[in-house]
């Protein structure tokens, strides 16, 4: 699935958000909001995988082998229930691929994070070598080998899903990473100059960002599908992958949105809406809440228009389109019942949807009026032995095509002083249309 074949779904304007009942409460240094309740309103079926909790504890040992996390962050990231996550997004899977999926999931979350809090954070030149580590990891599974223990879990993922993925499932993985990674290297950059895009161009950016169509790719290996080219070269069927994406991703950005504005992290769609259309949190979050419930209906009524490859294909097809389903219930119930974006207040959140707002910490900011300088990597602890071992390629191995991410630093209001403005004060609602790819109304006719 390449960059180029995107679709051309449209939106319509959603509504107004609310000003009365919806917003905050407020005490002297507290406020909160209140979270749409997107499960009820999302048609899909929630199932969970009978192998979870075997293909899960097989899958820990086999992470906690290399040796990555240690103290209160193991026990941060063991909480967050990543088998769990899998489980319910790939219900269908055999135990091997179960289990092979759980360790994709270890591995995106582990870099994940690496890049949204750990080292790679603001790091611009490290994150371009991690990410070429990991595509030579994806395209020599069973000869590159590194010291980046992160990048070898990959390959040792990758090495035994490579042994039952298809061809065409295999070319669609690794070019999606290679586009999860190139929009990671981009995020950094945002970040390290503190940049608020506006929403058209992070919903664009966010849908690489997210890893989604990484995990989509893995639908089609965790169901031992073999679809030809034309199914996913196929228009509906690309809207189909984007809406999904768009539902997951804008969901999760609603639900992850209180840890990441507490670290300062601008790169999140409550917080970009906020900043674009003048609104304060709950008016952000309202907003984002009817954007998904808007997606998820244009999504149903677009599964009507899927073409027909025969019995044999639609039969997979049908599987397919499931799968990504089973990826958006999934993910919308595994956000609440694991600790990873609401701590140990996770079950209570479920139930009510009251979010208490986080303090921001201050140490996590750049420094008012700050000039950014060009980037100076330290030979930190992350990459100290990395040096020489991300050259060892194989001598047939092409030289890696340098990754090209603008390091320009843009003009935007910094997160500190937007955050501030927001919890003060009650933003009135700004007069700003949503941007003109999200604003035109639906033409389904057109799709179909």
């Amino acid at each position: 699935m390449s960059s180029s074949t995107t679709s051309s779904t449209v939106f319509s304007v959603p509504p107004t958000p609310s000003s009365s009942s919806s917003l905050p409460d407020v005490s002297d240094d507290q406020v909160t909001f209140l979270l749409p309740d997107i499960i009820d309103y999302c048609p899909f079926e929630l199932k969970v995988n009978p192998h979870f909790k075997g293909a899960s504890a097989e899958s820990d040992a086999w992470f906690d082998s290399f040796d990555i996390h240690k103290g209160a962050k193991y026990t941060e990231f063991h909480r967050a229930k990543f088998g769990l996550l899998t489980a319910m997004s790939y219900p269908e899977a055999s135990y091997t691929h179960l289990r092979n999926c759980c360790d994709f999931m270890s591995w995106l979350f582990a870099f994940d994070d690496l890049t949204d809090d750990g080292g790679l954070r603001e790091n611009i030149e490290g994150s371009k070598k991690a990410a070429w580590i990991m595509m030579q990891a994806l395209k020599y599974p069973k000869t590159f080998k590194t010291e980046f223990k992160v990048g070898e879990t990959l390959r040792s993922f990758w090495e035994r899903a490579c042994e039952t993925a298809s061809e065409g499932t295999q070319r669609r993985f690794i070019e999606t990473t290679q586009l999860y990674v190139d929009a990671i290297c981009r995020q950094v950059v945002n970040r390290r100059h503190d940049e608020i895009p506006s929403i058209e161009t992070f919903v664009k950016l966010r849908r690489d960002t997210s890893a989604v169509k990484l995990v989509f790719a893995l639908v089609e290996y965790s169901l031992n599908l073999d679809l030809p080219d034309e199914v996913f070269e196929d228009p509906m069927i690309q809207s189909l992958e984007e809406g999904a994406n768009d539902i997951l991703t804008w969901a999760n950005d609603m639900y992850s949105f209180n840890v990441e504005q507490s670290k300062g992290d601008t790169q999140n769609l409550v917080v970009i809406a906020m900043n674009e259309l003048g609104l304060d949190v709950q008016g952000a979050v309202d907003h984002v809440g009817d954007m998904i419930r808007q997606r998820i209906d244009q999504y149903v009524m677009e599964k009507y228009c899927v073409p027909s490859w025969g019995e044999e294909v639609d039969a997979q097809v049908a599987k397919y389109v499931e799968g990504l389903e089973s990826w958006v219930i999934g993910v919308l119930h595994w956000s609440f019942d694991s600790e990873r974006y609401f701590g140990a207040k996770h079950e209570q959140i479920k139930k009510d949807r009251i979010v208490t707002l986080l303090p921001v910490d201050t140490s996590m900011l750049p420094p008012p009026d700050s000039t950014v300088v060009e980037d100076d990597v330290p030979e930190d602890e992350l990459f100290q032995e990395e040096k020489e071992a991300a050259q060892v390629v194989l001598d047939a191995s092409p030289a890696p095509s340098p990754m090209v991410v603008a390091d320009e630093k843009p003009t935007s209001p910094s997160w500190s002083s937007l955050l501030h403005a927001s919890t003060s004060t009650y933003l009135t609602v700004a007069t700003v249309l949503f941007p003109p790819i999200l604003a035109v109304s639906l033409r389904f006719f057109d799709l179909c």
